[in-house]
């Protein structure tokens, strides 16, 4: 079939082909289904929820101990919370309602807090991004990307892999405080009051 030309939209032809394609379901003929249009058009689909896929999921940011220990000390003069965490550690997501709210209400206080994904980075930014989405995470999070026993040698030697884990940084980025397990929004408020009003 030869489609109409743009010479023929000025006679009605345009409107008339489409009334009459509109008919039948589309790629549905002599070939049903498998006719070659239903194929491109669903070649076409395809590739768009894929490049869509690509935008919607951007590559979230790595860190390794050192780039997260340099993160923190650019970070003088706020407290600072980091969260070690992952998607498939029910507490950790539990507890995320509560980090949201905290950072909303503490950030303009001088307090910064930083998510620490120990998800496989292979496929950190197909399972991370998701969980971020659906609980409004708010604040930055970043993924590992190297090995965790050399992350834990250089960044906690006393951490046994747990998470939740939190740690807690003064205003001279001095780490002050860690702990293992789930936390609420009072808990965190109770560990910053004393920081906060310390200069």
């Amino acid at each position: 079939m030869t489609l109409p030309t743009a010479s023929a939209t000025s006679s009605g032809r345009w409107a008339s082909f489409w009334k009459t394609r509109l008919k039948e379901p589309l790629g549905v003929g002599a070939n049903g289904y498998n006719s070659p249009t239903m194929r491109k058009f669903w070649l076409c689909v395809a590739l768009a929820a894929m490049t869509m896929g690509v935008i919607a999921e951007p590559k979230l940011p790595r860190t390794n101990a050192r780039d997260l220990n340099q993160r923190i000390q650019r970070l003088k003069g706020r407290v600072v919370i980091v969260n070690l965490w992952a998607t498939w550690c029910k507490p950790c997501i539990e507890e995320m309602p509560d980090l949201v709210r905290f950072y909303r209400d503490y950030r303009a206080r001088g307090v910064e807090l930083i998510g620490v994904s120990l998800d496989d980075e292979e496929t950190a930014d197909q399972t991370v991004p998701p969980v971020l989405r659906r609980l409004r995470v708010n604040y930055p999070v970043l993924v590992v990307k190297q090995d965790l026993d050399q992350f834990a040698d250089q960044f906690d030697t006393a951490w046994r892999g747990e998470v939740p884990r939190f740690y807690l940084y003064d205003r001279q980025s001095k780490r002050v405080k860690a702990w293992s397990g789930s936390t609420t929004y009072a808990k965190l408020e109770q560990e910053v009051k004393a920081l906060l009003n310390r200069r």
